[in-house]
């Protein structure tokens, strides 16, 4: 669930979102090519990656390509885009929001809560002590219930310790 590395002041560029997905994930042109399935030729995602100024917005179909192949939401690539094509785009909120990938919001309430939990938590440990303190504290816990874990909900046989009462 990664994405472009530019700070949160900073607007991504279309090709900076291509480049940066390229060098995260070790993918060529041709992979991209491949990756779309054929949607996007080679050339069009090198021009697209090449940051040379774009004189058309990409159609909604390349658009919908671009961002299934680079695991990112659509609205990331139209904004990109347009920054691609010479508007000033200056997005709302925070970065981190377009740094998550599509399908996002299908978690399940119980995994959102959790990831919530942890970035708040996170938050409330640069704030109260200041980014450096933070990443200086490899050993900050963050109580989540074990009870509310995926994992233990998964099974549908006994767990271990209703085995062992059963005996």
């Amino acid at each position: 669930m990664t994405g472009p590395t530019a700070p949160a002041d900073v607007p991504v560029t279309l090709s900076a979102l291509i480049r940066s997905r390229m060098v995260e994930h070790g993918w060529s042109y041709t992979d991209l090519e491949n990756r779309s399935g054929h949607a996007l030729t080679r050339g069009r995602w090198q021009q697209l990656g090449s940051g040379t100024p774009q004189k058309r917005f990409p159609d909604p179909a390349s658009l919908s390509v671009i961002a299934t192949v680079l695991d990112v939401d659509v609205t990331t690539v139209v904004l990109a885009a347009a920054r691609a094509v010479g508007l000033d785009v200056r997005t709302q909120g925070s970065a981190l929001a377009a740094l998550l990938p599509e399908g996002t919001e299908r978690l399940p309430d119980v995994m959102r809560d959790a990831i919530l939990t942890l970035i708040r938590a996170a938050v409330a440990d640069v704030a109260q002590d200041g980014p450096a303190a933070a990443a200086r504290r490899p050993d900050a816990v963050v109580d989540w219930p074990k009870s509310a874990a995926p994992s233990r909900r998964r099974h549908d046989g006994p767990t271990d310790e209703r085995r062992a009462d059963s005996r």
